[in-house]
């Protein structure tokens, strides 16, 4: 019996069980894949064994993959590849012993554990079961096996999917794609297992002709059985990649060359060169701080500094059903919270409601879920128009519009309502909690979210403590967050809290740039270059010009150092306020953009010869962007640099192939950064004086 994976013997079938000890999950490590090895070779070498059943005892799933720590400490190509040889050498063993091997997959199953079951020789899964190789995101790739077996299993051009995107199927789609042998309810799962480890003893014909069915038809044969349809597969395959992620990340184009090689070869062939390029792709820097984004991400979920008991939550109240507002109440009610939404008109308010269960039902057909699914969530969700009905909520957030008064008139109505252990939460993007607590009977009791928009996407949450905000409602708001799926950050209340007093900084330097003879238009494309998801402008009409324009505003009252552009202000004074209106700094049709808005620059005096922004044009904004998060780190607004980066990756999409602003930072060199900071301050104004905190570092990290 070993410590992670041990088996028992009844009529012939043997079940294996792993079971990481005392982790949540099981995690491939270097002492977990020693005794999977071990355990093949008692079960080739034991005659009474007549078929393998593997089942993991953990709650949450299967296997959660390899184990991130392992991966990061490889400093050399060689031993990358040594590791990845390894791993596949013994899922080999798996795969070549001469007894049926059925894999029972309930849960999670990710990374190295899908590449395990693949080496099995039959899957059962469990309906819920979620399955993924998910390696592409950490700037990597499979590399025990998974290029090479999936695509000899399932169709090419979903194993290029799955492989290229690290997309997650279920367990009825694993089904349908011939990923899995047969799907049971969770319950059943273990029975069904043994049922086709029996009839894989009797006679394994059928059961390869069923799976065999899942990839046949003209279709298959066109693009899959002739090198002019598989070269045409992966040619499509590379236009996504290139229009996915550009030249930023060089995984998924290896990986792509890693699979076609291999089916050229023999599969033996084909793992050696999965190993080779796997050791040379762990190496590059993308993967790294690849590797260190998921490692933020981690960190987030583990509350740092926080030691109070989170209050229990059951029954949410959101007052406003506007864009937050709704986004804020699916969330709640589909983590099995009871939801009410207050507005002041009902109209509002059924509106509200059927936008969410529109999204719950968008959300249902891609996850192959019922009707009844989508009545489940619904059912725990309501609205109206009293504030009576208020009563009994243990967490009530508002988010009505960004205006101290408004939102101080909300607590005041409300806050007799409630229970002394009742929350109440702002979300705000800029205003003072603190500010609102003064008007509060149970100021301890005051929090603040800031969801970013759009709430039901977005996966960072700004966590906010005021003046008088206890421990225990910290913990809970952050516990809150974190049930909600999302990547909680603790933040000061200082103004703009982290992300968006990084953010305007950013795009007020923009404005000025523009405001000085830069065409928008070129400076987004410099952006994008770079890796923001999208550049100032578009993201300034995705916000509001008149929602960024009262951000702004407060920022630049707040620090004396701001030199504030007037072209939000003059922008919003114009009907065209962004996508939501249609137009913005560009025009929009059906939701979509589709060129410059020359009325707005027309009306903003911008000439139409304005010359093409320079690389230094989009550096002077970033570094502006760097020196902010040094002074965030100086007054505490966070606790770290890590923070700021997962703040700013989570929160705007600061391009995670660079680690966060912190990580590129460091990749220049503090002292050069604030020798550039020093010739900006001196050409441009006190905004770029480098901050003591800079000066005083080589390094944010270390």
């Amino acid at each position: 019996m070993g410590e992670f994976v041990s088996y028992t013997l009844s009529d012939g079938i043997a079940r294996v069980a792993i079971d990481a000890g005392d982790s949540r999950v099981n995690i491939l490590n270097g002492e977990f894949l020693a005794e999977l090895e071990e355990t093949a070779g008692h079960l080739n070498s034991d005659n009474r064994v007549r078929a393998v059943v593997v089942v993991s005892e953990k709650k949450a799933g299967f296997i959660a993959g390899a184990d991130i720590r392992q991966i990061a400490a490889v400093t050399e190509a060689a031993e990358g590849e040594r590791l990845a040889r390894e791993g596949q050498r013994i899922f080999e063993t798996w795969a070549r012993l001469p007894i049926p091997v059925v894999a029972a997959v309930h849960g999670h199953c990710l990374g190295g554990g899908t590449e395990f079951i693949l080496a099995c020789h039959y899957r059962v899964v469990s309906e819920t079961a979620s399955i993924a190789l998910p390696e592409i995101k950490l700037g990597l790739f499979p590399g025990f096996g998974g290029t090479q077996r999936l695509p000899r299993l399932i169709s090419l051009e979903k194993s290029l999917e799955m492989i290229l995107t690290g997309r997650t199927v279920s367990g009825i789609e694993a089904l349908n794609l011939g990923l899995a042998d047969e799907c049971a309810p969770g319950q059943d799962l273990d029975q069904a297992a043994e049922s086709l480890a029996r009839q894989a003893v009797r006679d394994p014909r059928d059961i390869l002709k069923k799976r065999r069915r899942k990839s046949s038809g003209l279709r298959h044969w066109l693009l899959e059985k002739n090198p002019f349809g598989r070269a045409l597969l992966f040619h499509q395959a590379e236009k996504r990649i290139r229009a996915r992620s550009g030249s930023h990340y060089p995984a998924p184009y290896q990986a792509l060359e890693v699979v076609r090689a291999g089916l050229r070869e023999t599969l033996e062939t084909g793992l050696e060169i999965e190993a080779r390029e796997l050791g040379k792709i762990l190496l590059t820097p993308v993967c790294k701080n690849l590797i260190r984004v998921f490692e933020l991400n981690q960190r987030a979920k583990k509350a740092p500094g926080l030691d109070a008991e989170p209050l229990a939550i059951e029954r949410v109240a959101v007052i406003g059903g506007g864009v937050m507002g709704r986004g804020i109440a699916g969330l709640f009610a589909q983590r099995g919270m009871v939801v009410v939404i207050r507005d002041l008109q009902q109209e509002i308010v059924d509106q509200a409601l059927a936008q969410i269960r529109a999204g719950f039902e968008r959300q249902a057909a891609k996850r192959h879920q019922t009707a009844e699914a989508v009545a489940e969530k619904m059912a725990r969700l309501w609205g109206t128009t009293l504030a009576e009905d208020l009563t009994g909520s243990d967490l009530v957030i508002e988010a009505v519009v960004e205006k101290i008064p408004v939102k101080q008139k909300v607590l005041a109505e409300l806050e007799p309502l409630l229970s002394e252990k009742a929350l109440f939460v702002t979300n705000t993007s800029a205003l003072s909690v603190s500010e609102l607590q003064k008007s509060a009977q149970r100021p301890a009791n005051i929090g603040g979210l800031h969801f970013f928009n759009p709430a039901e996407k977005m996966p960072l949450v700004e966590v906010i403590r005021g003046a008088d905000t206890s421990e225990q409602t910290l913990a809970t708001l952050f516990a809150a967050a974190l049930n909600l799926g999302k990547t909680p950050i603790v933040v000061a209340d200082r103004p703009g809290f982290l992300v968006n007093r990084l953010l305007m900084a950013f795009l007020n330097e923009a404005c000025l740039i523009v405001e000085s003879g830069v065409d928008w238009l070129s400076l987004d494309v410099r952006a994008t270059s770079f890796g923001l998801p999208m550049g100032p402008f578009r993201l300034l009409d995705e916000v509001g010009l008149d929602i960024a324009a009262d951000v702004g505003a407060t920022l630049s009252g707040a620090f004396a150092y701001v030199e504030k552009s007037s072209l939000l202000e003059r922008a919003a004074g114009h009907r065209h306020l962004g996508r939501k209106a249609g137009r913005g700094f560009y025009r929009y049709q059906n939701d979509h953009e589709i060129g410059r808005n020359q009325d707005l620059a027309d009306h903003l005096g911008l000439p139409v010869d304005s010359r093409s922004a320079r690389r230094a044009d989009l550096r002077r904004m970033l570094l502006l962007m760097v020196n902010e998060a040094a002074r965030c780190l100086e007054e505490g607004v966070v606790g770290a640099p890590e923070d700021v980066d997962t703040g700013m990756i989570f929160g705007t999409g600061f391009p995670p192939f660079l680690g966060g602003p912190c990580r590129w930072a460091d990749s220049l060199g503090l002292p050069t950064l604030v020798a550039e900071l020093e010739n900006l301050a001196a050409e441009h104004g006190s905004r770029f004086a480098p901050a003591d905190w800079l000066r005083n570092r080589e390094r944010f990290y270390g």
